[in-house]
């Protein structure tokens, strides 16, 4: 079957939802019919019980009257029947009948005219009393009176059968409205699902097949795909997937230029320092052994051991540069907490400026399981950021804390300072390989992604506490215990 919108997704569906629409409306118009009819019954059930209890306060009146001759009861009798008639002017003539015929059973002119019948009754017989006669008329009083009754009651019961009837035509109506409403939907969506679902589940098809790097996309698409909205879409992607595989290229040469001269840049500054130290002691001692031909051997070894701990210092930072493209095992022995927060801070002392009072606190010391160099690697990265931020304020100021925990068998490491903080901006990034904030040359972005690096193979946790009020604090959390493959030892 060919449908009127076979060529494109979009006017498929608007045809489903202008017919659900008309069917909705259909139903709603139907309804609102029926809903009215009921409203205007009750509106008449509402003046013909209005009518009922009038006529029954008329023959209560009535039997007062009768029993107790007291004028008043007469007088309030006589009150009553005119209310009554003015309510009979306002009845509906004609009551809808089950099949919407107009049934006439009791008309308000039969009341009306028992009605004035009994109310000629009631004034002969108040006459009579009057001149002193004792009563004469009262069984035809009591007659009309229960006829008036009667003739109302089966009004109100007409009127309540009406209604009762034109409800169960409504729920009906709506029970066969919502089967129509199920069946047209359920064929419209199988159709819809069959000619406009499925081409979309073929875009998206096209979308991930895009995303992995996949180029053929014909071998994808249905025969009957050939709709307005699929064609743009494969003739987009094809477009956009010949542009990508070009800047794709660009995009990799730049990255790789940018690595390289992040690195290159990185490991000259951190290389200066040592390789700098270690040219000035070998050229002190080359000119000491040039002006004099004995010299102390102490000096000569005091030389040539600053000369060993630079070109060692070198050879870490070259070292640390390759963390991330070996695998090695965590190297894990006895530490005790004070310890290595103690000579982690000792190897960093002539980095810490003028200005900044640094303090070191331990609330439990213990000892436990980590590879020492790799745990001071990653302390002292954290402590040369601390100093990094503190450097340019005045009372700047850095905690180290310490603490093991018996109850969860874990130690807890804090480096604080109290400087500007990390934008918030920058915060989901500072682990990043590469990252940094720094001028060029001033740091390759690496000492945290290390940090992490190394705090995942010792099998813990690091995390990053800051605010422009009151700095930044990381917090280390390792196991007390590592096996040598960086995992808990269980």
């Amino acid at each position: 079957m060919k449908w009127p919108w076979s060529n494109s997704i979009a006017r498929r569906i608007k045809w489903g939802y202008y017919i659900l629409v008309a069917l909705v409306a259909i139903g709603f118009v139907t309804t609102a019919i029926f809903l009215s009819q009921v409203e205007s019954m009750v509106r008449s059930l509402e003046k013909d019980s209005k009518l009922l209890d009038t006529i029954l306060e008329i023959r209560r009146y009535e039997k007062n009257w009768i029993l107790y001759k007291q004028e008043t009861d007469f007088n309030t009798n006589s009150q009553l029947i005119a209310t009554a008639m003015g309510l009979l002017n306002t009845l509906d003539k004609e009551i809808p009948g089950v099949n919407g015929n107009a049934v006439i059973r009791v008309s308000p002119d039969d009341i009306k005219e028992v009605l004035v019948s009994y109310n000629g009754l009631m004034e002969a017989e108040f006459e009579c009393l009057h001149e002193g006669f004792p009563h004469q008329m009262l069984d035809k009083i009591r007659e009309k009176g229960k006829q008036l009754v009667e003739m109302v009651e089966a009004r109100n019961v007409l009127v309540r059968k009406s209604i009762d009837e034109t409800t169960r035509k409504v729920k009906a109506n709506s029970l066969l409205f919502l089967l129509c409403v199920f069946v047209v939907a359920l064929v419209l969506g199988k159709q819809l699902s069959k000619s406009a679902v499925s081409p979309l589940r073929q875009i998206v098809k096209c979308t991930k097949m895009v995303a992995a790097g996949e180029k053929d996309l014909s071998a994808v698409l249905d025969s009957n795909m050939a709709l307005d909205e699929v064609s743009t879409v494969v003739s987009a992607f094809k477009g956009m997937l010949e542009k990508l595989e070009h800047r794709e290229k660009l995009v990799i040469k730049s990255e790789k230029l940018a690595a390289v001269g992040t690195l290159v840049a990185g490991v000259a500054h951190e290389l200066n320092n040592p390789l700098s130290n270690a040219g000035t002691s070998a050229q002190i001692l080359l000119e000491e052994m040039r002006e004099s031909e004995e010299l102390p051997r102490q000096f000569i070894m005091e030389m040539l051991e600053q000369i060993t701990e630079q070109t060692d210092r070198a050879r870490l930072i070259v070292r640390s540069l390759l963390e991330f493209s070996r695998e090695k095992a965590v190297n894990s022995r006895d530490l005790k907490v004070s310890d290595i927060l103690h000579q982690t801070l000792d190897l960093v002392r002539g980095e810490i400026p003028t200005n900044v009072e640094t303090r070191v606190y331990v609330d439990t010391d213990g000892v436990f399981r980590g590879d020492k160099q790799r745990l001071q690697q990653a302390l002292v990265n954290l402590l040369l950021n601390a100093f990094h931020a503190v450097e340019d304020i005045d009372g700047g100021k850095i905690v180290i804390r310490g603490n093991f925990d018996q109850e969860t068998m874990k130690v807890r490491l804090e480096v604080a300072d109290n400087g500007p903080g990390i934008p918030l901006e920058i915060k989901k990034n500072i682990f990043d390989p590469f990252f940094t904030t720094k001028d060029v040359g001033e740091g390759s972005g690496l000492g945290l992604a290390i940090t992490r690096e190394i705090i995942d193979k010792h099998g813990g946790d690091i995390s990053v506490e800051t605010s422009p009020a009151t700095g930044t604090k990381f917090i280390i959390t390792l196991p007390v215990v590592v096996d040598a493959a960086g995992e808990l030892d269980t």
